[in-house]
């Protein structure tokens, strides 16, 4: 149940819950000190005679709501949204939840052994609680557990991928660099964060540094991840730490509401409805068959200069490549074929991907599959 003592103050002074999500964001980014703790409300005001629609049970100082009189006013809160009541699969309230660091598993027992030990021990000796699953994208998040139900469990908005110089330069040669980012664009998490970990001496096989650069800082402008670098495993532990400290800070007073993924998937949420860490972590495996629509991304990364952002906004546009083919074929000239995809917007900005590329890709198509 809703904390009785947080609805009656809100109650008693009109007040609405603190839209925190954008005020932390501005905190992180700035530096600036987090959104300070709502006053606890008085035992005055909690015992107060002026709300006498709303019947209360009193057993020592807990009181209790009746579910026909709670569950309208939950659904009043979630009116203005495209969001259905009955998503919603279970509620985490103030003080209810832990929040703890997931490591996958890849990054405590595979590779480097020595620097994966090693990892772990700067994670303990920093505090930081956490536990070693196996996630399918990234290789760290945080979620947020029941107290007293363990398999109550949602994951919370970051996902991070931590990438040392040496394996980004693999990556990238090996193309699994976009794939991964569109992975992380496309899993259902608002806030994906590239980890890039300085390893000193490393050699770059074959790749100049200013090409693991410009990867870089691609990553940040044109993908809008988070970026952030380190110069080892101290200052990336370091850095875990203090977003583990801030997202604790960010939502001890707040309720999550764990929804279905294809809510999260459709957009259809406010800032604290999140998904089960069970059904995100089914959703993102790396399954060995592909749908045509992620068959037809993977394709579309291949082109030089086309971002996952971009991709993505391709791909919700035509969903396969056949329909692609098609609205192709239902063009009667080249200027038209250029404007259908120079004229897609992507990204925040919502920027036209431009004639440049559009020329690429039909000179691609048009020479594989002649729509005469």
């Amino acid at each position: 149940m809703l904390d009785a003592k947080l609805i009656e103050w809100r109650q008693t002074n009109g007040s609405s819950p603190l839209n925190s999500v954008e005020q932390s964001q501005v905190s992180v980014i700035s530096g600036s000190n987090p959104i300070s703790k709502p006053k606890k409300p008085s035992t005055t005001s909690f015992n107060s005679p002026k709300k006498t629609n709303i019947k209360t049970i009193t057993v020592g100082r807990t009181a209790t709501f009746p579910k026909a009189t709670l569950m309208p006013r939950i659904e009043e809160k979630t009116t203005n949204y495209d969001f259905h009541f009955d998503d919603v699969k279970f509620y985490l309230f103030p003080e209810s939840f832990d929040i703890l660091l997931c490591v996958d598993n890849c990054e405590t027992i595979s590779g480097h052994g020595k620097s994966k030990k090693l990892f772990q021990a700067e994670l303990q000796k920093c505090g930081v609680e956490f536990e070693v699953r196996k996630l399918h994208v990234g290789d760290f998040l945080w979620i947020a557990r029941d107290k007293n139900d363990i398999t109550k469990e949602v994951v919370l908005d970051f996902v991070v991928e931590r990438k040392r110089l040496d394996d980004l330069a693999h990556s990238i040669k090996d193309g699994r660099f976009r794939e991964q980012k569109f992975r992380l664009r496309n899993c259902g998490l608002k806030k994906p964060v590239y980890l890039v970990e300085n390893c000193t001496g490393a050699k770059y096989l074959g790749l100049p540094e200013s090409t693991l650069e410009q990867a870089i800082v691609n990553t940040q402008v044109v993908d809008d991840f988070i970026v952030k670098r380190t110069q080892n495993i101290k200052e990336s532990v370091s850095y875990l730490s203090s977003m583990t400290r801030m997202l604790k800070n960010k939502y001890k007073d707040q309720t999550l509401v764990a929804v279905s993924c294809e809510s999260v998937q459709k957009k259809c949420y406010t800032s604290n409805n999140f998904m089960c860490f069970k059904d995100f972590n089914c959703s993102t495996v790396k399954n060995k068959s592909l749908t045509l629509k992620e068959m037809f991304a993977k394709h579309l990364l291949q082109f030089f200069g086309l971002s996952v952002d971009r991709a993505a906004a391709i791909v919700d546009q035509f969903d396969t490549l056949p329909r692609f083919l098609e609205a192709y074929a239902r063009c009667d000239s080249e200027a038209e074929k250029i404007n259908l995809i120079s004229s897609i917007k992507f990204g925040l900005n919502k920027k036209n991907i431009g004639p440049s590329l559009s020329k690429s890709l039909l000179q691609f198509y048009d020479a594989q599959w002649p729509s005469s």
